[in-house]
């Protein structure tokens, strides 16, 4: 039903949901809470969202779509190779300081974020591996078969994960270590080429006549 009424008005609600989440918790958050910070009547709220349960759980959805489109807008204009792992990196770091919503949820309801993790983990998996796999599949793990690029996307996912469970007080530091763990995992460079000395550079001659 809320899909079929307008969109802005849709997302003003959900935006509401979140200051009213950061203002009294969810454990207290009330209809009327919703409405009074989205700027609407209750009678609007309702028909949109006709239930605590149906809002929270729209919430979940617009909130990781937010955040999907931030860091692929972030992607389209980063340089290629590890820049743009450690730009996504960085976007994901500062996610959690930026949002009071989402830091009051975590210290106040572990349960609720534990099991929307459970349940969006295949998605989030499946949108972090959009800009990882064509790095990862390089790398000397996946080259040399010890693992497979999925579990390489699954493992960096993980982390990302810890990283909003547990936010860095320094949050491009943290983007600059897990880079660097991946420079780790990346093949060595190739190495320059050898310059010929004058007695080869001359031995090629001679061989070419």
């Amino acid at each position: 039903m809320a899909a079929e009424l307008n969109a802005r008005t849709r997302a003003r609600i959900l935006d509401g949901a979140m200051l009213a989440i950061a203002r009294h918790g969810l454990a207290k958050l009330g209809m009327s809470d919703v409405s009074l910070q989205a700027g609407v009547s209750r009678g609007t709220l309702y028909r949109y969202f006709p239930s605590r349960e149906e809002l929270l759980q729209d919430l979940a959805v617009f909130e990781r779509e937010r955040f999907q489109r931030r860091v692929s807008e972030a992607l389209a204009t980063a340089p290629p190779g590890t820049s743009r792992l450690e730009v996504a990196l960085r976007h994901v770091a500062g996610y959690v300081r930026e949002h009071p919503a989402i830091q009051r949820v975590i210290e106040t309801e572990p349960a609720f974020v534990l099991g929307y993790l459970r349940q969006q983990f295949p998605l989030l998996r499946a949108t972090t591996g959009q800009f990882l796999v064509p790095l990862l599949a390089e790398t000397q793990p996946v080259r040399d078969g010890v693992a497979t690029t999925e579990q390489l996307v699954d493992w960096m996912t993980r982390v990302m994960i810890s990283a909003v469970l547990f936010p860095d007080p320094d949050p491009d530091g943290m983007a600059r270590g897990l880079t660097a763990v991946y420079r780790l995992l990346a093949p060595p460079p190739p190495p320059p080429p050898r310059r010929a000395t004058p007695k080869r550079a001359a031995a090629r001659r001679k061989d070419r006549r």
